[in-house]
């Protein structure tokens, strides 16, 4: 009996550390579906543990350390997690604003690199996936993207759950473990001033998100260790680890298309090297533990690089090994030869597109490329969009994808490479909605959508901490809605296509809520519908401050910054677009909210002069459009930011937009369009256009090339110009803009 004891304890003693074992080096694991991390409990580089008020738990992971916004790879905090349910778990982490910018506030100091190495890591909105640039899937999301991290963004200033990527077409963010077993996360510094709280992986069949969002719920530490934070940093009597370089040498030359083997010799003398990190031109490509096997870059193009060993001890301590190798000299300080003769260059074309197809607004683009070389093979293919390079593919070419498409012309170039250096190029243009046509669109016979709030009313008060539902009726009386959008305070937060699911505001704070709806139908209309809640007067039957006139507006052009007309009740104004309206006041504001109801709609949070009711870069007004009829616009003067404190003033004025010729529709083109090398175009004018008519032209990017004046007589209907410079330019979507005494019109322009 005894014996059988004995023995039955000792099992459970192996049981016992078996467990232990699995979870070395491991950060923190999942349990029954979710995983909890504090993200403060590790550090590296330029991330500092601060304290912070409102953290989780008092203290955040703040990152100091440059900008790093092209690529990853700055200062990566690496966490390891222990799975131990295989399946899709989502992801999300609590983050804020800790650097506040003089400007565009919610979208500075606001985001960081994150990657998850997991089966699968992408980002979800409804039926769009997208993968991390650099992982060899696509398509990849909008803005940032490489080296198989997505960028993370809120635009939220106060602590939130706001967990994004893709520029303006946020995409929540998703792991699958296809089993169990140790993975790893890493965080990479991207925006100085960005604070990232606590992280939690769950599984949505399990956990609701305000469930996985509860900060009343421990950490889940690997083995049900304790929350208490980590160790302190080694101590000073623990030496650092050495690295170098074993089969590298400064300065060393390769040819193109070779593979550099990088051969590193690490050790500590007082512990262990538990951590190998490879980086190519700042880009962390290869992570090793204790044992690191050579990492190989392949397929190398010409150009320069900078390779870097980071190598870390048991104690935490890290070495640091930099050498610069050439590709494309070959070591010879002759150039190489060119082709010969004999090779025969490749040829390219699209294989779904034809020149002018139309799409319609909010439609996927799939550029089918067909390429072939006679002499030899094809080693890379290019895609251009308005003269951008967007996708870069090796030998095997897969579509490129031009998603959420909006109104305009599409130049797209692929250019092709064969394995001698040869090249071959095709382009075709294609038109989304009525693009650059040389037709003017109809200017009627589609009825516009109609759009409501169902359950929210203006002026509506929440609870602080509460979800607000926002529930949204659409309806197209001649066609159907394909498209619904959900902004918070001008900021895009949801996305559904023709079945709309409401959208939910959680974790509610102190503040004004500006709910905008914009529904599109199947031709491209879209209608708006505008409401603002409030947060944090719990109902309260307190009324506003009396009606102020402390604010007054000006109508501004937004191309050259310049006012055109005070507006105040009762005026009339003409002009549509490029226009911007200014709102000045003597009141010691924190914050204003400007808000346009009636022919046209528009909202927007300001907490910095100039208040500009469509935004402004540093000063720089941004380009709105007036609709002709009748507007009421408003502005409320808050004592904080963000709308909060207490309101201290408000006006509002009526105006018109149009006046007496507020029936009529001008439509303006110019032709032919695309814009041929002699640069000779010819504009249909506005009605009663007259005088002196001024005309720029700038490209996508908003520098001008082009300017002059041309005079018409009363009974003109039509100039022409002579846009030398623009027929000179490189390909592209250029703006035509006209300024005449019936108002300012951009046309867009297409050079081949």
């Amino acid at each position: 009996m005894k014996l059988k004891i004995t023995l039955l304890f000792f099992a459970q003693l192996l049981f016992f550390q078996e467990i232990s074992a699995q979870c070395t080096g491991a950060d923190f694991e999942e349990k029954n579906g979710i995983a909890i991390l504090e993200m403060e409990a590790k550090t590296a580089g330029s991330w500092r543990i601060e304290s912070s008020s409102g953290a989780s738990a008092g203290k955040t992971l703040a990152y100091r350390g440059n900008n790093s916004f092209s690529a990853p790879g700055s200062s990566v905090v690496t966490y390891s997690i222990k799975i131990n349910s295989p399946g899709t778990y989502r992801f999300i982490w609590r983050n804020k604003i800790g650097v506040i910018a003089s400007h565009n506030a919610a979208t500075e100091h606001n985001d960081s690199w994150l990657k998850i190495n997991a089966s699968n890591f992408y980002g979800q909105q409804g039926s769009s996936r997208i993968y991390p640039g650099g992982s060899g899937k696509f398509p990849v999301p909008n803005g940032a993207s490489s080296g198989g991290y997505f960028k993370i963004y809120t635009n939220n200033i106060n602590w939130s759950w706001s967990t994004w990527t893709s520029d303006n077409d946020g995409h929540f963010v998703y792991a699958q473990f296809n089993s169990a077993g140790v993975y790893t996360i890493q965080v990479s510094g991207r925006s100085n001033g960005h604070f990232v709280d606590r992280m939690v992986l769950y599984k949505e069949a399990s956990y609701s998100l305000s469930q996985a969002q509860n900060l009343s719920l421990s950490q889940t530490n690997c083995s049900g260790g304790s929350t208490t934070p980590p160790p302190p940093p080694p101590t000073s009597d623990n030496i650092a680890p050495t690295v170098s370089f074993t089969s590298l040498s400064e300065g060393q030359s390769f040819a193109v298309g070779s593979t550099i083997s990088v051969g590193v010799s690490a050790n500590d003398s007082d512990g262990s090297i538990v951590k190998h990190q490879i980086y190519v031109n700042n880009s962390l490509v290869d992570t090793d533990g204790s044992g690191y096997t050579p990492h190989k870059i392949t397929n190398t193009t010409v150009g320069n690089y900078a390779i870097k060993v980071v190598a870390t001890d048991n104690e935490g301590a890290t070495a640091t090994a930099i050498v610069n190798v050439v590709v494309g000299d070959g070591g010879s300080t002759t150039p190489p030869p060119p082709p010969t003769s004999g090779n025969t260059a490749p040829s390219v074309s699209f294989s779904n597109l034809s020149e002018g197809q139309s799409f319609a607004v909010g439609s996927t683009i799939s550029v089918g490329v067909s390429a072939s070389d006679p002499g030899g093979s094809v080693v890379k293919h290019q895609i251009f969009v308005n003269n951008v390079l967007v996708d870069t593919d090796g030998s095997g070419y897969t579509p490129h994808k031009i998603t959420n498409v909006t109104t305009g012309n599409y130049a797209i170039k692929v250019v092709v490479t064969d394995n001698e250096g040869a090249t071959a190029t095709a382009t075709v243009n294609v038109v989304v909605g009525d693009g650059g046509s040389t037709t003017p669109p109809p200017t009627s016979g589609n009825t516009a959508p109609l759009v409501s709030f169902t359950n929210l009313s203006e002026g509506q008060s929440f609870e602080v901490g509460s979800t607000i539902s926002v529930g949204v009726s659409a309806n197209d009386s001649d066609g159907s809605i394909v498209k619904h959008q959900i902004y918070v305070n001008n900021s895009l937060v949801d996305t559904d296509g023709s079945g709309y699911t409401p959208h939910k505001i959680t974790n509610t704070t102190v503040g004004n809520y500006a709910i905008k709806v914009v529904a599109t139908d199947n031709e491209g209309a879209t209608a708006m519908a505008i409401v603002n809640v409030v947060v944090g007067d719990g109902g309260s039957t307190t009324p506003p401050p009396p009606s102020d006139t402390a604010v007054s507006f000006t109508l501004v052009n937004s191309l050259t910054n310049g006012n055109i007309t005070l507006i105040s009740n009762g005026s009339t104004i003409t002009a549509n677009s490029n226009v911007n309206i200014n709102a000045t006041t003597s009141l010691n504001a924190k914050s204003m909210i400007l808000t346009l109801s009636g022919a046209s709609n528009a909202s927007r949070v300001e907490n910095f002069a100039p208040y500009a009711l469509f935004g402004d870069v540093s000063g720089n007004y941004l380009s709105g459009f007036l609709n002709n009829g009748s507007h009421t616009l408003k502005a409320d003067v808050f004592s904080g930011s963000n709308g909060t404190g207490s309101m201290i003033g408000t006006t509002s004025v009526n105006f018109t937009v149009g006046g007496s010729n507020a029936s009529k529709t001008s439509v303006v083109y110019a032709y032919p369009n695309p814009v041929l090398s002699d640069g000779k175009v010819t504009v249909k004018l506005p009605a009663g256009a007259s005088d002196d008519i001024l005309y720029s032209v700038t490209n996508s990017s908003g520098i001008q090339v082009e300017k002059g004046k041309v005079i018409v007589g009363k009974s003109q209907d039509s100039a022409d110009l002579q846009l030398s410079k623009v027929g000179n330019q490189v390909p592209g979507v250029y703006y035509l803009i006209l300024q005449s005494n019936k108002g300012i019109y951009s046309i867009p322009l297409v050079k081949e």
